[in-house]
């Protein structure tokens, strides 16, 4: 009985907090800014071997209809094997907007993408910085989306990445809903003005802000998480801005095989004990949604067993999937049902395995 009894606590708090994410996400686009003004702009990207995909974007990005003379595109070559400068240089010697940097080494004990990034932004001139990776894509109304966010009081804005699902397998469509509803939280939780994290494929930021945190030196031996540092560092100072406008979403080329995915979840997962020691509501949440995920494996061999797991299973997808049908309206963004009842049923898996080995640090990298 006291294992029904805790059972059902958990999901119930659990549940507590997809309420939360929801009415956020309903804040979220309700609170979108409206500024006129045009301020100097600064791309930077970091690359690492992506011959084959940095073209499309570096095309999708001379393609943007913000004025050029506000206009610089930097990108980093971070210690490139194939031929990603020659592609950087093609593209800056056809537009006068763009400039590259070749990084041959990296100083010791220093993440190898925020030293990328950091050179870039040393070199730029732009009043505010904008940062996606080499696989996203954009719209040409990307860099105009963003900077229209930015108000006065606003430090940062974190914007909306999906995965590119045109003619794509049901694979995609799995990874699709999985970012889907990673963004609705961080949508969500910014909605309340109390960011967690978002992507470093769709972010922008006042320069001014990046100096004023020290930029990455507080963190520069960490391998990932450089987007949760930025969104937590420089909303303490301004506010921070979710972009819910279709305008400025960037799509993300989806991984390839299951191995790559779990890694990549791993690694995101490895960026929450950066936050779980200052943000106790954050910890709680991460908690109950591993302790509810925990008492659905178990239930079927414990007091009550089916009739339990039912009943867990069935808060849990109600909650689940009022997110992640909020979200797909809200960030315009169709999903199939049998990739969520595929993905939800992977859950309970999932998360304590990805959870575990993300604070284990058992990921791999690009080095």
């Amino acid at each position: 009985m006291t294992f029904f009894i805790v059972a059902l606590f958990s999901v119930g708090v659990y549940a507590c907090y997809a309420i939360y994410f929801l009415f956020g996400l309903i804040r979220v686009r309700r609170l979108q800014p409206a500024s006129n003004n045009s301020p100097t702009v600064s791309i930077i990207v970091a690359a690492r071997n992506e011959e084959e995909l940095l073209p499309v974007l570096l095309s999708s990005l001379s393609k943007q209809d913000y004025p050029k003379n506000k206009l610089e595109i930097i990108i980093s070559d971070d210690r490139s094997t194939d031929k990603t400068w020659d592609c950087i240089k093609t593209f800056e010697e056809k537009y006068s907007f763009y400039s590259g940097i070749k990084i041959k080494e990296i100083p010791k004990y220093v993440s190898p993408k925020k030293h990328a990034l950091t050179q870039a932004i040393l070199q730029s001139s732009g009043e505010l910085i904008l940062s996606t990776d080499a696989d996203c894509v954009v719209p040409k109304t990307w860099v105009s989306s963003i900077v229209s966010c930015f108000e006065n009081d606003v430090g940062i804005v974190v914007g909306y990445s999906e995965v590119k699902k045109k003619n794509a397998s049901f694979f995609t469509h799995f990874q699709g809903i999985d970012f889907l509803a990673l963004m609705s939280a961080n949508a969500g939780t910014m909605g309340w003005s109390s960011p967690w994290s978002g992507s470093g494929q769709n972010l922008a930021y006042r320069k001014s802000e990046f100096d004023r945190i020290g930029g990455f030196s507080p963190v520069l031996h960490q391998i990932s998480g450089d987007d949760m540092y930025l969104i937590q560092s420089i909303s303490k100072h301004k506010r921070a801005i979710f972009n819910t406008s279709r305008k400025g979403f960037v799509t993300t080329a989806p991984v390839s095989t299951l191995k790559m995915y779990l890694n990549q979840r791993i690694r995101w997962a490895s960026n929450s004990q950066k936050l779980m020691g200052n943000n106790l509501f954050f910890l709680f949440f991460l908690l109950s949604t591993l302790i509810c995920n925990v008492f659905i494996l178990t239930s079927p061999f414990s007091f009550g067993g089916l009739h339990l797991l039912l009943i867990l299973l069935g808060i849990k997808a109600l909650f689940d999937g009022l997110i992640i049908y909020t979200g797909s309206i809200i960030f315009h963004s169709p999903i199939s049902f049998v990739s969520f009842i595929v993905w939800f049923l992977f859950q309970p898996i999932y998360i304590p395995l990805v959870g575990v080995l993300g604070l284990a640090g058992a990921f791999s990298w690009k080095e």
